[in-house]
C-alpha cells in the first residue's frame, strides 16, 4: 500500500494515546449517559450524540470524510466528527460505537476519545478485533495475551475505553444494548437520509 508510512504513524498516535490511558473505577452512579455514533452518505459522514440525563439531549455534526475504513483505524475516519458533534458536552459516561481496549493497539476509538476529551468511555462494538472468547462463571470475556479486556454479551463486544474499569463494563453490558446508542444510530441513519449532497 503507498501509504504504509502513514498507518505506520497513525500506529504510534494509538501506542502513545494507549500508554495515557486510566482504567479506574467510575466515581458514583453516572448522570448523563451520551451515545455517539456515525453514518455516512458517499463520502459525508454525519455524528449523532444522544445523551440521557435530567433531560434528553441530541446533537449532530456533519462534514466530509476523506480517511478510507481500515480496521483498527477507526478513529481516523469517525472521531473528528464525533469530537466535533460532543462540542461542549461533558459526559459522565461516553458509549462509543466501536472499540476500547480490545484493540491490536489497545487504543479504539472509545478510547482515543476518553483519553482526548478526558472522560470515562465504554466502546460497544459489533465484531470482535482481537482475542478469543473464554467463559468464566457465566461472563464472556474477551482475552488478550492473558488479560481480560472487555466482555461478550449477546453478538456485542464491550470494553474500557478511559477512566472506566472492566466492572463498570461489565455491569453496562448486563442491561442489554444502551438505549443512547441504539437511538444515535437510528438517528445517524435519518440525518443521513436527509443530506443533499452536491
Amino acid at each position: 500500500m503507498e501509504q504504509d508510512y502513514l498507518v505506520n504513524f497513525l500506529y504510534l498516535v494509538q501506542n502513545v494515546i494507549a500508554r495515557q490511558v486510566n482504567l479506574a473505577k467510575l466515581e458514583g452512579e453516572p448522570r448523563e449517559i451520551c451515545g455517539v455514533d456515525v453514518a455516512y452518505k458517499g463520502e459525508v459522514g454525519v455524528a449523532v450524540v444522544v445523551c440521557d440525563g435530567e433531560n434528553q439531549l441530541v446533537k449532530k455534526a456533519t462534514g466530509r470524510v476523506g480517511f478510507p475504513y481500515i480496521p483498527g483505524l477507526l478513529f481516523m475516519r469517525e472521531a473528528p466528527l464525533m469530537i466535533r458533534a460532543l462540542q461542549d458536552l461533558k459526559p459522565d459516561l461516553l458509549l462509543v460505537d466501536g472499540h476500547g481496549i480490545a484493540h491490536p493497539r489497545r487504543s479504539g476509538i472509545a478510547t482515543v476519545l476518553g483519553v482526548l476529551l478526558n472522560i470515562p468511555t465504554i466502546g460497544v462494538a459489533k465484531s470482535r478485533l482481537v482475542g478469543e472468547v473464554i467463559e468464566e462463571n457465566g461472563i464472556n470475556y474477551v482475552v488478550l495475551n492473558g488479560e481480560k479486556v472487555g466482555v461478550k454479551v449477546g453478538k456485542y463486544y464491550y470494553s474500557p475505553g478511559n477512566l472506566v474499569s472492566l466492572d463498570d463494563v461489565i455491569n453496562l453490558s448486563r442491561m442489554g444494548y444502551p438505549r443512547v446508542l441504539r437511538e444515535a444510530d437510528r438517528l445517524s441513519k435519518v440525518y443521513r437520509n436527509d443530506l443533499k449532497l452536491s
